[in-house]
């Protein structure tokens, strides 16, 4: 934290009541920020909007900034625009990245789908964000894919969260929320998840209010994004301060949060080689099997479940089964890939942890009995080496 800053300040209620002092409670964190040498890291959509928005404007404006500063001699501070202001999942996703959060990621959540809320003040306006798409926001959803959950999409994903109408129409907040909490439970979400603490607010608040309001019981449990991801790396929730959200939530968090802490996810059958994400991209393709022998001989080959079963950390399931063995290792697959992959990868390291956990056919521990005492899985044929004028094998 910065010591000595305030808030942002608020651009929906200070900029519009004075902007020089929206600029110069702005400025002056900036400042803070500046003397510590740090950039800003923002987890709410507003204080980013507020603080990317006046660095911006005051390093670009001379003119500006020369009255600003003078107005922060009172604090003896001096904004001279030397540090970057980044939102949270910006870091996330460009700094951190989701391979890596993917790779720490300890719980299963491929049975999941969540629908991303990304809230209009980390979007625009454009020339001063400066990431992220403003009409096809992807930032979001990547992280929520790097947790192994899938995206439900819904109409409603781009709106405003309607939090802003508290300033000049308040009987339109709880219905604002109620629309968007709606189209989330229709398309099948698990929860909604969000990057905004204000929109956190709304969406929590408006839920409890429009379930009294219209006597229903809308059931979106609403998560901020580090909640999901610290999930899925396995904190406990206490770690994660979500019991304070417990007793304020009435969309069934506390009931996702056990499904989703439920069953540990295995993740021995993943590697550098073979990552959940080309696996995802895997069983959304599947035209391997169009040209592979096992799918076109074997009516029992399923490959689209092993790969949900292995999505799902479920690896005791999958290596189980018989489809592994029906692969035959041709590697047509790797040729006729889109994606220069080919599913073989996955089922050789599939059928090895078999072979360890002591569950592979019987005929394949004859061949490894055979190549320990004879140094050949299939024996020569020594009357035939003999016919053609070879010496025997050594024993």
């Amino acid at each position: 934290e910065i010591e000595g800053a305030s808030c942002c300040p608020n651009q929906m209620a200070i900029q519009a009541s004075d902007k020089d002092l929206w600029y110069t409670v702005a400025a002056r964190n900036l400042a803070l920020a500046e003397g510590n040498d740090v950039d800003i890291v923002s987890l709410c959509n507003g204080c980013y909007d507020t603080l990317k928005s006046v660095n911006s404007k005051l390093k670009s404006d001379p003119e500006l900034r020369a009255r600003i500063n003078g107005r922060l001699e009172e604090f003896g501070l001096e904004f001279r625009g030397t540090i970057d202001v980044k939102h949270i999942i910006q870091v996330l996703h460009d700094d951190v990245g989701p391979n890596p959060i993917e790779k720490a990621c300890k719980y299963p959540l491929g049975r999941f789908k969540f629908s991303p809320f990304v809230g209009c003040h980390v979007k625009r306006p454009m020339d001063h964000m400066g990431f992220d798409d403003p009409e096809h926001p992807f930032y979001l959803r990547d992280l929520i894919k790097a947790t192994g959950a899938k995206v439900a999409r819904y109409p409603q994903m781009d709106e405003c969260c309607g939090g802003g109408f508290s300033i000049g129409s308040k009987n339109d907040v709880v219905p604002a929320a109620r629309r968007v909490l709606h189209s989330v439970r229709d398309a099948g979400g698990a929860a909604m998840v969000v990057n905004c603490p204000y929109c956190f607010n709304q969406f929590i608040t408006g839920e409890a209010k429009a379930n009294s309001q219209y006597f229903e019981d809308i059931g979106v449990p609403v998560l901020y994004i580090t909640e999901l991801i610290g999930l899925a790396m396995g904190f406990d929730p206490s770690e994660l301060g979500m019991h304070i959200h417990f007793d304020i939530g009435v969309g069934g968090e506390r009931g996702l949060v056990e499904r989703i802490r439920g069953q540990p996810v295995d993740d021995s059958a993943l590697t550098d080689e073979v990552t959940r994400r080309q696996l995802e991209t895997c069983k959304r393709c599947l035209a391997c099997t169009d040209d592979c022998q096992a799918a076109m001989t074997v009516p029992q080959y399923r490959p689209e479940e092993v790969l949900d079963l292995v999505l799902e950390g479920r690896i005791d399931e999958a290596v189980a089964r018989s489809d592994i063995w029906y692969c035959i290792n041709c590697h047509e697959c790797v040729q006729h890939c889109p994606q220069g992959f080919g599913m073989v990868r996955l089922w050789i390291l599939l059928k090895n942890l078999a072979a360890e956990r002591g569950i592979a056919p019987e005929a394949l521990d004859h061949r490894m009995e055979e190549l320990e005492s004879s140094g050949f899985s299939f024996r020569p044929d020594e009357e035939l080496r003999a016919e053609c004028g070879l010496d025997c094998v050594p024993a």
